[in-house]
């Protein structure tokens, strides 16, 4: 059984080098809501199943790749959203948002909309409904998201890229002997 990760398009969106705590939530907003950036990418399996997320962004992608196969649109790829660690009005740097966010997230504080422990659940819930049909996948979805879902495949016994970043349009293939 194979399973393979594509990480969308670029994102059409270029963040701010600071933000207050309002302003990148705006901003992370904004980023949800644009456009992609087409790429070229060749994708030729046929007898395959396709999931996506329910963001645009996803979406976007399975389109742009032209496959004439049904994609399962679910919202348990979703990227795992981030929003402010703390409330300021001071312009902190966007990448210190980013971190201080994710980490907030993996220590499961509840200031993050989504915890580590409900992220792993839903992936641990995809991963069972993909493992019960005994077909090959592509997941079209999300780079954080799929930081952690390389990890639970390697736990399940595939094998395949366990680099922690993955490119934009990028696909990569995880496999799993005798499943």
């Amino acid at each position: 059984m194979n399973i393979y990760l594509m990480r969308h398009f670029k994102v059409d969106f270029e963040w701010e080098k600071t933000y207050t705590s309002t302003e990148f939530k705006l901003a992370c907003n904004k980023y949800d809501s644009s456009k992609i950036i087409r790429q070229n990418v060749e994708f030729n399996h046929r007898d395959i199943q396709i999931y996506i997320s329910e963001l645009t962004r996803s979406e976007s992608t399975y389109i742009a790749l032209g496959i004439n196969i049904y994609a399962y649109k679910t919202g348990l790829i979703n990227e795992v959203p981030i929003a402010p660690f703390s409330e300021t009005n001071l312009k902190l740097p966007t990448p210190l948002w980013k971190v201080m966010g994710r980490l907030q997230w993996f220590l499961n504080i509840k200031r993050q909309p989504e915890i580590r422990r409900h992220t792993l659940n839903r992936i641990h819930v995809l991963m069972n409904r993909i493992e019960e049909e005994k077909k090959d996948i592509l997941i079209i979805g999300h780079g954080f998201y799929f930081s952690q879902l390389k990890r639970i495949l390697k736990k399940r016994g595939y094998s395949g890229n366990g680099k922690s970043y993955y490119k934009n349009g990028e696909i990569v293939k995880f496999h799993k002997a005798n499943g």
